[in-house]
């Protein structure tokens, strides 16, 4: 029997009413996440695409350049690219200039890239960013703590943090966009609507302030809770490095015999994804270790062979 609820790569939207209402400010919000991780600025903004947007245009990319994109980016990716500058095939011949720590597990190079794309890398507090110094890097809190919306992009210099937070538009039409989202969890054509307003420099509303104040209370535990997955999964990995750097991986690349038809029986629906190491692609699943998944359902899917 399929389960109704299959896992997907991050956590799904979780809040609670009472979240929404609060004293916190944006301000407030920013200064926490310093404190949290005093290697970066950071800026608060609508989301992980507005974030990337805002690094783009940050770093005076337009039409007469382009960008190199790693192998398996995403359509928000590729289209948030082509707003500002031309979006350029993978090549393993060229540097990568956006470079994706796929699910949280940290990919390394030789260079510095342009932007480091840390959208679903959960790190521990005091973990140093821009592990391949690049000058900006952004999250996507609800990929990180399953909240309704939120983005982070970290500023190497405090200079650019407070530059861009000048020109962060926290007023018009934020609220609006916000309940498309919010309705896009359960009418896909909402989150089409919602999709094309992710760009500028779109800010929060108080009320998103406060939602993602109240998720970052639970920070601690949320990775208390990854490291735990992490001890007892990552054998199944085809990481075998058990120094992550402070780094924890929302999903962990593992190889499967189970059909993508009985991973999503047993609860899971990712699917076969490709994994970039250093040298090759391969073909894994991506085992979600999120928060919402339990340690029982991670047991169940390797008595079944995973």
């Amino acid at each position: 029997m399929r389960i109704s609820t299959p896992h997907f790569l991050w956590p799904k939207v979780q809040f609670k009413f009472s979240s929404f209402f609060g004293l916190k400010n944006i301000d407030s919000l920013e200064k926490e996440l310093h404190k949290m991780f005093p290697s970066g600025h950071p800026v608060v903004c609508s989301s992980g695409r507005v974030a990337l947007y805002i690094a783009i245009n940050e770093s005076k990319m337009d039409r007469s350049k382009k960008i190199n994109l790693y192998p398996y980016a995403s359509h928000c990716v590729i289209n948030t690219v082509g707003r500002l500058t031309n979006p350029y095939p993978y090549n393993s011949e060229n540097q990568i200039d956006i470079i994706y720590h796929q699910w949280g597990v940290a990919f390394n190079c030789n260079y510095t890239p342009l932007i480091e794309d840390s959208v679903d890398s959960l790190y521990e507090k005091n973990t140093p960013l821009f592990k391949e110094g690049a000058k900006f890097e952004i999250w996507s809190l609800p990929k990180i703590l399953g909240t309704s919306s939120g983005g982070i992009l970290w500023c190497k210099e405090e200079k650019d943090a407070i530059l861009i937070r000048s020109k962060i538009n926290n007023k018009k039409g934020i609220v609006f966009s916000w309940i498309l989202r919010l309705l896009g969890n359960k009418f896909s054509h909402f989150y089409s609507l919602w999709e094309g307003t992710e760009k500028g420099y779109k800010g929060l509303s108080i009320l998103q302030v406060n939602e993602i104040f109240s998720q970052i209370r639970l920070w601690d535990n949320v990775v208390k809770n990854r490291k735990k997955k992490l001890n007892l999964f990552q054998k199944y990995s085809i990481l075998k490095d058990n120094n992550l750097g402070g780094r924890l991986p929302s999903c962990l690349p593992v190889k499967t015999n189970i059909s993508e038809k009985k991973l999503d029986e047993l609860g899971f629906s990712t699917g076969i994804r490709h994994f970039l190491t250093e040298t090759t692609l391969e073909k894994v699943f991506p085992l979600p270790i999120h928060q919402d998944v339990s340690i029982s359902s991670l047991n169940n899917l390797f008595k079944n062979g995973g």
